[in-house]
């Protein structure tokens, strides 16, 4: 694992050792939609990867549960498996998370939310269901979260 810096040095995280920026090409085949996550990094072979994006929206860690769960309820139009799956609310280091699990394009996949600052950090991980082993890896994207001493968490 190693350490990364993200949204002009105000959070930090860890993420697998393999992890990079994601090409364009693979970033286009694994989120068509033009609005993507703004950082997007991944195993060279896009078999597991981790989104953040920062959302200039308050969430109050009072929201987190209710946020989560609506992003489940939006995700269910797509992969209905998704409704299934329990939502989990989590303390980190210094922030709530708010995540769940769904497979989908045969990809074990996680949702978190996390309540950072009264600003709501939105992301995705996942790893292919062959290479499963890796989730836990993978899960310490979101779980290792932390906004550093002194920094206002940014876009």
């Amino acid at each position: 694992m190693k350490d990364i810096v993200l949204f002009e040095n105000s959070l930090q995280t860890e993420i697998p050792d393999d992890f990079e920026d994601m090409p364009l090409g693979l970033i286009r085949i694994m989120f068509p939609n033009e609005e993507r996550p703004q950082i997007i990094m991944g195993s060279p072979d896009g078999n597991a990867y981790v989104t953040f994006s920062v959302l200039e929206k308050t969430l109050t860690e009072q929201q987190l549960f209710m946020a989560a769960h609506a992003a489940r309820a939006l995700l269910y139009k797509f992969y209905p498996s998704c409704d299934k799956q329990r939502v989990h609310i989590i303390q980190l280091e210094d922030n709530m998370c708010g995540w769940f699990s769904f497979p989908a394009r045969d990809m074990q996949n996680i949702m978190f939310i996390i309540a950072i600052n009264n600003k709501m950090i939105l992301g995705t991980c996942g790893c292919a269901e062959e290479d499963f082993g890796r989730l836990e890896d993978v899960k310490k994207s979101f779980l290792s979260i932390k906004v550093l001493p002194g920094k206002e968490v940014t876009r």
